[in-house]
């Protein structure tokens, strides 16, 4: 298969580099399109107000990819638009320094760079790591190895697979599961800086309790299975249609015209 990789980290990133192996050991052709520096929260964000210029980047001599001043998700548009061959099979972004599970899924430059692939119907992977210790990273690819084919044969709708990996010494399986939905509550620290104007830094993050769908309460959450030490897939739609409200809003605004 062609694989447009890329990610949110950067182009030096480690994760990257892990990814780019297991892929090339199943002997799939890689095409590396990512961030020049690391966008980790930008989210979906586009540039607009200035170019986009790619620069070859060469690892030992070699040529490894194409870097962008931008986001991740200019990193895959203009991937799948003008720098790799058009008969692109899967996205695939990653793997993050840390993970996008339950809340942090709508934050994630990661997941957004694999949305773009979905978008355009490409089968499109996010991998993120349970930990944001790089030194962790060691050892990653050996542990993975067992699992990736795997991954990557099961999920064969054309979808956006969320997978994060425990930061466990030992990956235990792979669960498939929902998101976990609860959401951040941020607590911020204020402080004064020399001038003594107030400002504050983001401090640390937990989460709200959750309100689970009974549709999904036969499936545990991604949050819940990383700490068990397992692989956690969580299939996203794009459509972010609120279905739930559709009739009602039918019948009070279907017919409503200008009074």
């Amino acid at each position: 298969m062609k694989v447009l990789l890329s990610n949110d980290d950067g182009i030096d990133a480690i994760g990257l580099k892990i990814l780019d192996g297991l892929l090339r050991s199943l002997s799939h052709e890689v095409f590396i399109v990512a961030p020049e520096h690391q966008h980790s929260g930008t989210s979906h964000t586009i540039t607009l107000q200035t170019p986009l210029i790619p620069k070859k980047v060469y690892k030992d001599g070699v040529f490894y990819g194409f870097s962008i001043n931008g986001s991740p998700a200019d990193s895959v548009k203009l991937g799948i638009s003008d720098l790799c061959p058009k008969d692109i099979d899967i996205v695939v972004s990653g793997i993050n320094l840390g993970n996008n599970a339950g809340p942090a899924i709508y934050y994630s430059g990661t997941v957004a760079a694999a949305f773009e692939g979905a978008a355009v119907g490409k089968r499109s992977f996010a991998f993120s790591y349970d930990s944001f210790d790089e030194k962790k990273f060691k050892g990653l690819e050996e542990r993975l190895s067992p699992f990736f084919p795997a991954i990557l044969e099961a999920c064969t709708e054309k979808l956006l697979y969320n997978i994060n990996i425990p930061k466990t010494p030992k990956i235990k399986g792979i669960l498939v599961t929902r998101q976990f939905l609860g959401f951040f509550m941020d607590q911020y620290e204020k402080k004064l800086d020399p001038r003594g104007r107030e400002y504050f830094w983001l401090k640390n993050v937990s989460y709200s309790g959750e309100i689970v769908p009974s549709v999904a309460q036969t499936y545990q959450s991604d949050l819940e299975v990383l700490k068990e030490g397992y692989i956690a897939i969580t299939p996203l739609q794009f459509d972010l249609t609120g279905y739930a409200g559709l009739n009602s809003l039918q019948q009070k605004l279907g017919t409503y015209s200008q009074p």
